[in-house]
């Protein structure tokens, strides 16, 4: 074990996934064995390397860069990484780093898993943690935007608000499992997004008539991805996927018939797709992104108001503002 390392960091390195230890030099303190299998490096060689040695140029540049504001903000990053190893495998992993303040020193805590581990390992399907999958995938589909974590975050926590809203008020008889599982679905609503180019998702003008077309396909590729994993998994992966194809396929279906895929109107638009239609809608509005500034909350609020009946179920829109942002939500921007 390193000399520069603290006895409270060391129980990390009991962890089951593989660990990275880091200092404020970016220079590698201590690995566990994991971490060794994982990289193929061994610990001797591995200790007193830079991070910066190990980067991969298969990892787009804009993940990085979340990496680094996010810790320099003091908090903890999550996100997914594309490694290549000693033996020039290339790797898919989820990572968590967590900075830790000890007697005003930071060090890092890097803790790793493959996606491999968690979608090919034939492991009893009752003991993955589906939340944390689901994350996986969404991240893995739309890792190119550096913002996307926190977004996935916010409507995945609105959503659960929302819906334990709607549970109380008893209008729409919603079952628990079913609100378990759309709040769990939701991240997954822009997977198909991966397949479609940059210089059409972060467009700051208007898109032409061929690239709206274009956009417009992400449900049906989102779903086509969802069924393709589902299949691999032998379907033991979703409760109830028809909910997921749903929230997946139908968000972008407006209240009036303009939406898209199919172009459905009013309650011929999945309930879950709806709720999700809002939520999504709300955040990007309230968001920072590269391509656009941040709406006012009250300006996201006005235009829901606006479009009651138009893009949004008009009872939704009420309850969501009413009982979600009027209740002074811990997300609210």
């Amino acid at each position: 074990m390193s000399k520069k390392m603290p006895k409270e960091l060391t129980y990390y390195l009991k962890l089951g996934d593989a660990v990275v230890i880091v200092g404020e030099d970016q220079l590698i303190i201590d690995v566990n064995e994991q971490y060794e299998t994982i990289t193929g490096y061994k610990r001797e060689f591995l200790i007193g390397l830079s991070v910066e040695d190990l980067k991969s140029s298969a990892t787009p540049f804009v993940m990085y860069k979340s990496l680094k504001n996010t810790l320099r903000n003091g908090k903890p990053w999550s996100g997914t990484m594309v490694n290549v190893n000693k033996s020039l495998e290339i790797r898919h992993s989820f990572i968590t780093i967590t900075p830790i303040d000890i007697k005003g020193i930071i060090y890092y805590v890097g803790v790793m898993r493959m996606a491999e581990q968690l979608l090919i390992e034939e492991v009893d399907q009752k003991q993955i943690d589906q939340k944390e999958l689901f994350k996986l995938l969404a991240l893995s589909s739309e890792m190119r935007d550096v913002d996307i974590a926190e977004h996935l975050l916010n409507v995945q926590k609105l959503t659960e608000e929302f819906l334990l809203s709607l549970f109380e008020e008893r209008t729409y008889n919603l079952s628990v499992d079913y609100i378990s599982n759309v709040v769990q679905y939701s991240v997954l609503h822009d997977i198909g997004k991966s397949s479609i180019p940059e210089s059409i998702l972060y467009k700051t003008g208007s898109l032409t008539i061929y690239e709206k077309r274009i956009m417009e396909m992400h449900p049906l590729i989102g779903v086509d991805v969802l069924d393709k994993l589902s299949h691999e998994m032998n379907n033991k992966l979703f409760q109830d996927i028809e909910i997921a194809q749903n929230i997946i396929k139908f968000h972008h279906e407006n209240w009036d018939g303009t939406g898209y895929p199919m172009g459905l109107k009013g309650e011929e638009i999945p309930f879950e797709a709806r709720v999700i239609s809002i939520v999504d809608v709300y955040d990007a509005l309230v968001s920072n992104r590269a391509y656009k500034e941040a709406w006012t909350k009250e300006e996201a609020l006005a235009y829901l108001n606006e479009q009651k009946g138009i893009k949004f179920d008009p009872n939704l829109v009420e309850v969501f503002v009413e009982k979600v942002i009027g209740k002074n939500s811990i997300l609210l921007k």
